[in-house]
């Protein structure tokens, strides 16, 4: 908070220097040093007089920097302190990514403002015209409105506080978000990417972990970060076929939650996929329930999101995947999944096996049990060996 002033005389009648008047220089809202008369001749006056005026200035009003501190660092935060009190969903890579905003593009610009000189068209001006801090091309909209939800939150605190007498970002809409496509593989490109022949398949994934890892994703649809958090306590045992439980996921910052729904699901594993699961427990060290299925350097850690990315570049170049004006990334096995089975599965079947959430869903089966719904999926297990 700055409280540096200038203090200086002027004369009433400045030809004979007479009548002193103390004024003071002082810096306002935008960092502007502006002159402002004490009204007082005597300075011990003058000085009484700028020191109210500046703690009464400062009293509730302070700078950006200030007022977010602490906000979304874990631990700290007493807005998501008070968000998870209230029973509802803030992550700790959420906290991080918010976090991550405003040190890089909020504070950075307007840290120095007091929370009361911000305003609703500088802001939006800038954030239309905001480009990436490491490669200097325009930000996603996508981006843009994470960046707006988390100014737009501290303001809305600040208002709350009634340390601002409204927030200006309430009305500011958010950007227009057009997603870039996500490619799907064909069933020839998983042949190459997954041969029958074990020399094959570790030709092109260097190493059976990583090749059973993904061959796991591209055949049960689920999300990467829910393989990385597989434990063979999660593998279902059946007289029909073998499946696997999903109620956890590895988060972008190593951590251990819930799924991205909060909820727990069960999928079939297609007969090669059982086998694959079979042959890599007899060969990994790491076997006990309690054990990753898919591990990193020790056997304690999962595989890093990092490691997995680079495998998968590498494995579509091994298995000379034309990637040229296509989307392919890790999520693309759960969109090809999807795409692949929806011509087989009802529709019901199908969210439940991939966990999207609908009302309809909701409605038609009320919360059912694990076990019922497994047994539901198990009714079409051939689809799954038909197509993988």
């Amino acid at each position: 908070m700055r409280h540096e002033y200038t203090l200086f005389k002027r004369y009433k009648d400045a030809k004979n220097k007479k009548g002193v008047v103390w004024f003071f220089y002082y810096y306002d809202d935008d960092g502007t040093r502006k002159p402002k008369s004490t009204g007082k001749s005597l300075k011990h006056e003058a000085v009484a007089v700028v020191e109210k005026f500046l703690a009464q200035n400062d009293s509730k009003d302070r700078t950006l920097n200030e007022y977010a501190k602490t906000f979304f660092v874990w631990d700290e935060c007493l807005y998501i302190k008070r968000q998870l009190a209230k029973g509802k969903r803030f992550s700790k890579t959420n906290a991080t990514l918010r976090r991550n905003h405003l040190d890089n593009y909020i504070l950075p610009q307007f840290g120095k403002r007091k929370l009361s000189s911000l305003n609703r068209v500088e802001i939006e001006n800038w954030l239309v015209a905001l480009k990436s801090k490491n490669t200097g091309e325009a930000l996603s909209n996508q981006t843009k409105n994470h960046i707006l939800y988390a100014f737009r939150t501290i303001l809305r605190e600040a208002e709350r506080e009634g340390i601002i007498p409204y927030n200006c970002l309430s009305i500011v809409e958010s950007l227009a978000v057009q997603p870039k496509t996500r490619d799907v593989f064909s069933q020839e490109e998983l042949q190459k990417l997954f041969p029958s022949d074990l020399e094959a398949l570790t030709k092109i994934w260097r190493e059976e972990e990583y090749a059973y890892y993904f061959f796991i994703l591209a055949t049960t649809g689920m999300r990467r970060g829910e393989a990385r958090a597989l434990k063979w306590k999660h593998v279902i045992e059946d007289k029909k076929r073998n499946g696997l439980l999903i109620e956890e996921s590895i988060k972008n910052d190593d951590s251990t939650g819930s799924t991205k729904t909060g909820k727990s699901r069960v999928v079939v594993l297609s007969q090669r996929a059982e086998e694959i699961l079979e042959h890599w427990k007899a060969s990994t060290p790491f076997h006990d329930p309690e054990d990753l299925i898919f591990y990193g350097s020790n056997g304690s850690r999962p595989i890093m999101g990092k490691t997995l990315q680079n495998r998968f570049q590498k494995a579509l170049e091994n298995a000379k995947i034309e990637i040229n004006g296509r989307n392919l990334v890790i999520h693309s096995f759960r969109h090809t999944y999807n795409t692949l089975l929806k011509n087989v599965l009802p529709l019901d079947i199908l969210q439940e096996t991939t966990g999207h959430s609908s009302e309809s869903m909701t409605e038609r089966y009320n919360h059912p049990s694990l076990k019922d719904s497994y047994s539901r999926i198990l009714e079409h297990e051939d689809a799954f060996d038909g197509l993988f």
